[in-house]
């Protein structure tokens, strides 16, 4: 009679394994994509060189079009969350790129960049300059830097330049 608990408590674990396991494999499948479920775009104004403005909202990340290879996009950052950035680059050149939060000491950073190819680099600090040796769209997240300071919830600038 002791076989029916030994059963029920392997069954258990290993309901409570592979529900573990399925988290994981989302996680992972997130990770691939790119961009994950926390990510959040509200309401931002690009403004270039040009003085052309465009209000951007609910996508996974902000177009940015470099008009002579400068771009300043202002941004809101929610506590835990990140936004995604994508621009053209249609040769090799060099990326200088500074986040300012809009707060005194505002917890903001560029976390990383992806290339063309998927690969990424980071982190980085508030500002960056990286050597971008492939051509097509490169994507640039911008976070709360969760090892130091305060969660971050108000405005900043992105401001990039490809030379």
């Amino acid at each position: 009679m002791q076989i029916k608990p030994f059963l029920y408590s392997n069954f258990l674990l290993i309901a409570f394994l592979a529900a573990c396991n399925s988290g994981n494999q989302q996680r992972e499948e997130t990770a691939a994509n790119h961009i994950n479920a926390d990510t959040t775009i509200a309401n931002n104004d690009t403004t270039t060189e040009v003085g052309t403005n465009t209000e951007v909202s609910n996508q996974d990340s902000i177009p940015l079009t470099l008009a002579g290879g400068t771009i300043k996009q202002q941004g809101m950052m929610e506590k835990g969350k990140h936004v995604v950035f994508s621009f053209d680059v249609p040769k090799a050149g060099k990326l200088t790129a500074s986040v300012k939060p809009g707060e005194t000491n505002g917890n903001v950073r560029i976390a990383q960049i992806f290339m063309p190819d998927n690969t990424a680099d980071g982190p980085f600090g508030m500002e960056m300059t990286y050597d971008l040796k492939q051509t097509g769209q490169y994507r640039l997240v911008v976070s709360e830097n969760q090892m130091a300071g305060d969660p971050y919830n108000g405005p900043f600038t992105l401001t990039l330049k490809v030379e």
